[in-house]
């Protein structure tokens, strides 16, 4: 069990810690006053619920900060193969231009 679900077993809490974290503000302010919590029940299932909301905000950072890298990546290839096809255009633009200018002095 987790940390939190120990804690609400030690004090008794009527109300999964995970009910607490899922359900819309609504639906657990009704909860809450279903219940009647004394003060350390009421502040651990506050506890709980913003330690939940964060993880969950965590997860989604973590995968919106992996998905950006992804995407730089993607980006990064576009951009090395644009620019080797460059590379390669001024080569070819500099090989006529000596061409151009050994033709002129003869």
């Amino acid at each position: 069990y987790s940390r939190d679900e120990r804690k609400a077993r030690a004090l008794r809490m009527p109300v999964a810690a995970e009910a607490l974290v899922s359900l819309p503000v609504d639906a657990y302010n009704e909860l809450l006053s279903h219940h009647r919590l004394n003060a350390a029940q009421l502040a651990l299932a506050r506890d709980i619920r913003r330690r939940g909301k964060n993880k969950v905000a965590a997860q989604h950072c973590r995968r919106r900060r992996l998905e950006g890298l992804v995407r730089l990546q993607g980006e990064l290839g576009g951009l090395r193969r644009q620019q080797a096809l460059l590379e390669g255009e001024r080569e070819e633009v500099s090989r006529a231009l000596r061409q151009a200018r050994l033709s002129l002095e003869q």
